[in-house]
């Protein structure tokens, strides 16, 4: 089993669950095939709070998104924002054996884009939280649903951090991968950021942070995102052919300091549609499990079905935010705004075609070259994860 888990790690990071260019129909169909299989796997695991889950329906119409059973059990913890652009139509909250349950506004906490709902005299089982539990990079997490639904699964990717602004550090660069090597290309600086005022300049590539390697403009973002406002920063770049060092003082990242990344923006929204909602939230664990921004709101939990958090968005291709167990308890011992005071924050729309389709953007021979060595890479993994599980059936 053991070896099984470490393949289907595997197999997420690839992205299994998404259609990849260059694919042909029958390689679709085999990752469809061992998704399936994959998730009749860990279903067993999510199950285990299958019945602190539910459906959270409005009109009785549409399923808006998950709700987590919490506090005596006859509360339910949902998205905010999926349930306030239900604009006041009767909520429900449906279990997995299919009972309804009327339910209504008790409160709101912003920040966390939570609502709190009360269930009409209705008790369930409320979820118990594994508030100990800090999830280490690498970690299997599942997303559960009401019954036996299975609704996501991934490895913890970036540890627990904040996403509020003030909390995030600003170097002042806008940057690019470099397309003929590693490391990103400064492509804009902002004025009196940390950038400017250490030197670095249009067109320099910034190749390592602290020791660590950069290979990307995703690596580079997740790297930033570690960091904290006040940290000293050693960067390593190249200027012309000729390696310098600078070493530079982060600061508190800015609202209008943020730089418009089009290409970044269109690659995250390959996948599918993404939460409203996916940024600005006090803490949070990042992970590569793939939802449905109407899948979030329900526990997440690890191998052994402890609760460790709940799923706060889907805020890309392959990442996707849960809010801690810790966080949720700290939560939900505040009272909640009314609401009628609360908010819904707004997030920017990314690229979009004439018929609504997310932009794609063209690949160049390194990324051909790329994708097929990651695909070739995903007929092996498959291959054996077929014999693993041949294995089990004899």
């Amino acid at each position: 089993m053991k070896k099984i888990i470490g393949m289907l790690v595997a197999i997420q990071a690839l992205g299994i669950t998404q259609e990849l260019p260059l694919q042909k129909e029958e390689d679709r169909a085999v990752l469809r095939r061992q998704s399936g299989t994959v998730f009749d796997i860990v279903a067993p695991i999510a199950q285990k709070v299958s019945k602190s889950t539910v459906w959270v329906w409005a009109g009785g119409k549409r399923q808006i998104c998950v709700g987590t059973v919490v506090e005596d059990g006859s509360k339910v913890l949902a998205k905010w924002s999926e349930v306030a652009a239900a604009k006041g139509a009767p909520l429900q909250c449906v279990s997995g054996k299919n009972e309804t349950h009327s339910a209504t506004i008790e409160g709101v906490y912003e920040e966390e884009d939570l609502v709190l709902l009360k269930l009409k005299d209705a008790k369930l089982r409320p979820v118990v939280w594994a508030a100990g539990e800090k999830p280490v990079l690498g970690k299997f997490i599942v997303a559960a649903g009401p019954g036996d639904a299975t609704l996501g699964m991934g490895v913890v990717s970036v540890k627990e951090r904040s996403l509020r602004e003030i909390d995030q550090a600003f170097v002042g660069v806008g940057a690019e991968s470099h397309t003929e090597g590693t490391g990103v290309v400064v492509k804009q600086i902002a004025e009196k950021s940390p950038a400017e005022m250490a030197g670095l300049q249009l067109g320099d590539i910034i190749l390592n942070m602290n020791g660590t390697l950069i290979g990307s403009i995703m690596e580079f973002r997740s790297l930033l995102s570690t960091m904290k406002p006040g940290q000293s920063v050693k960067i390593v770049f190249s200027r012309n052919g000729n390696e310098k060092t600078i070493t530079l003082t982060l600061a508190s990242k800015q609202a209008t300091a943020a730089f418009p990344q089009r290409r970044l923006e269109v690659m995250e929204r390959m996948g599918g549609e993404i939460s409203g909602v996916r940024d600005g939230f006090p803490s949070v664990i990042q992970t590569d499990m793939v939802l449905n921004p109407e899948e979030c709101g329900g526990p997440v939990v690890d191998l052994q079905g402890n609760v460790i958090g709940l799923a706060a968005a889907r805020a890309g291709r392959i990442r996707s935010y849960v809010i801690p167990a810790s966080s949720i308890v700290s939560m939900l011992q505040r009272k909640p705004i009314a609401e009628s005071l609360a908010k819904v924050k707004t997030a920017e729309e990314g690229p979009k075609l004439s018929n609504n389709r997310a932009v794609r953007p063209r690949l160049n021979r390194e990324d051909k070259e790329r994708l097929r060595t990651r695909m070739k890479e995903m007929q092996q993994y498959l291959r054996q994860l077929d014999d693993e599980i041949g294995a089990l059936d004899r």
